[in-house]
This record gives structure tokens, C-alpha cells and sequence, in this order.
């Protein structure tokens, strides 16, 4: 049992030290996202940035958005649509939003209750609701950034894995970057 608390220790300290010295990070993503209900699954991939409170999530190719999160306001921007549906961002919003997680890896076990699966492997479970997550799968590398990926499943056995690349870390990434500005042709809708 000794051993198991220390392993789980360490992994965690590893992630929430390394998230210390984090001011931002930039990278790739590839998502898989399974649909229990439709039997469907169906992959993503772009480029993500984080700086403090602050995401931009740009998925490529045929599903062409940005996800903007700025502190407690979301921005989904549609660019082949050239609509933008903007809302506040709350807590019961996670599930539809699980990268907004990566901004609050410096204190897991504020948020989580943790178990190690296995080396370099964690399990969250939210203390609180936090959308419809039930659970999520951490597993940590020995890179700079310390996730290489999430695999969050929810209460409906849907199942979202965000595998992560190419990061580099305390580039000095612009504030500019977070920013939704619409174009004169853009709709922007509130909610």
C-alpha cells in the first residue's frame, strides 16, 4: 500500500510541478471522439494553446474551429459557417469542454479524487460535478509538458482521448492569440 501512495505521489508531483513552471504551451492534438449512443467514432486533429486561464483550441480540415476560452467567457467560432456562438463557461460546461481541464493541472487534488492505474498512468475522478465527466485517464511523459494525453469518459460511456504533441512550452505566446475578434461577415450569437 506504501507503495502504491508513493508511486501515485510521485506521478502526481510530476505533473503538478511541471504545471508550476508552465506559463504557456503550444502544440498538437489528435481527438478521437466516441458517441456510444450513435455507435460512432470520429477523429479530429489541430493545434492548441494555453497560457494561464486561457485556451485556444483550432481544430483543422473538415470541421474547421477555434475554441476560445478566456477566463469564464467561451467563444466556439465556425470558420466555413463564419458563425460565432459565445457563452459564459461554468463549471457543468466540462463536459463539453474537457480541454478546458488542461488550464487546472496545477492542483489536481483540489478538483480530484486520484488512483494510479499504472506507472505514469492517473485516474480522476471530479469530487464535485463537473458536467457529465465520470472519469478521466491521465497518462504523464518526462517531456517539459507533462500529459501525453487524456482519455475522458462521461456518465453516458461516451468516450473523448486527446493525444498530445510536438508541445513547446514558455515561448511567450501572445495575449492576442485568445482573442476572438469577428469579421465584418461574422454572425455572433450570445447565449
Amino acid at each position: 500500500m506504501l507503495t502504491l501512495s508513493y508511486a501515485q505521489n510521485t506521478t502526481l508531483s510530476k505533473i503538478e510541478t511541471a504545471y508550476k513552471n508552465i506559463d504557456d504551451a503550444s502544440g498538437n492534438f489528435i481527438q478521437i471522439s466516441y458517441i456510444k449512443e450513435l455507435g460512432k467514432t470520429q477523429k479530429f486533429n489541430g493545434k492548441f494553446f494555453i497560457k494561464g486561464d486561457k485556451i485556444r483550441w483550432q481544430y483543422s480540415g473538415k470541421f474547421s474551429q477555434v475554441v476560445y476560452l478566456n477566463r469564464k467567457m467561451l467563444t466556439v467560432y465556425d470558420k466555413t459557417n463564419k458563425q460565432a456562438i459565445q457563452s459564459s463557461f461554468t463549471e457543468d460546461k466540462y463536459g463539453q469542454l474537457p480541454i478546458a481541464l488542461l488550464s487546472r493541472m496545477a492542483d489536481i487534488k483540489k478538483d480530484f479524487d486520484v488512483a494510479e492505474n499504472k506507472e505514469n498512468t492517473l485516474i480522476l475522478v471530479p469530487k464535485t460535478k463537473m458536467g457529465n465527466i465520470k472519469r478521466i485517464e491521465l497518462v504523464i511523459n518526462e517531456n517539459e509538458f507533462p500529459i501525453k494525453s487524456l482519455k475522458i469518459t462521461d456518465t453516458m460511456a461516451n468516450i473523448i482521448t486527446i493525444e498530445f504533441n510536438n508541445v513547446k512550452i514558455n515561448t511567450n505566446l501572445r495575449d492576442s492569440l485568445f482573442n476572438f475578434i469577428p469579421r465584418k461577415d461574422d454572425t455572433v450569437l450570445q447565449y
